[in-house]
């Protein structure tokens, strides 16, 4: 009886842990969806002539090389209000994501004390595949140079609310 109270509690532990990450993958299913959404262009392709900006081009040239495919954005609830005033005092936690389904990547802004913390994530489990590599597409530390960059177009680190 022991051996059969035990292994239930197992299960019920390890089925408990297994939400919590599931959750922990999806974590934005419930936000607002942001304003940037639609198709990452080609390499290679001239944005700005087709109505885009700097940022918009930057991005295309850096993301080519790994072809996310289309995107969709959500903004963290307890940010939209920073984000639709085109703010720049994000509160702490996670803010918003790009989500690109075709390579199973979510990117990731997250504030902590007024400044951007940003990350690369698996879809399906949540774990971090940020890249080390220097100049890599998915390195935060690329992110944070083009966040910040442009004149501060991206308010509060944030670009997706730039144009709208």
């Amino acid at each position: 009886m022991k051996k059969v109270v035990l292994a239930s509690l197992f299960a019920f532990a390890f089925m408990g842990l297994a939400g919590a990450s599931h959750a922990a993958a999806d974590f934005w299913a419930k936000w607002p969806a942001g304003k940037a959404k639609g198709p990452m262009p080609d390499c290679g392709v001239n944005v700005i002539a087709l109505g885009g900006d700097d940022i918009l081009q930057a991005t295309v040239d850096i993301y080519c090389g790994v072809k996310p495919g289309n995107y969709e954005s959500y903004i963290n609830p307890a940010a939209k209000k920073v984000y639709d005033a085109k703010g720049t005092s994000y509160p702490d936690g996670d803010t918003g994501v790009l989500v690109f389904k075709k390579i199973d990547a979510v990117f990731v802004t997250t504030h902590k004390g007024g400044q951007p913390i940003y990350d690369v994530r698996k879809i399906s489990d949540g774990k971090s595949i940020a890249s080390k590599e220097k100049g890599h597409p998915l390195n935060p530390e690329t992110c944070a140079k083009c966040h910040a960059s442009f004149n501060n177009s991206c308010k509060g680190f944030v670009c997706g609310n730039r144009m709208f």
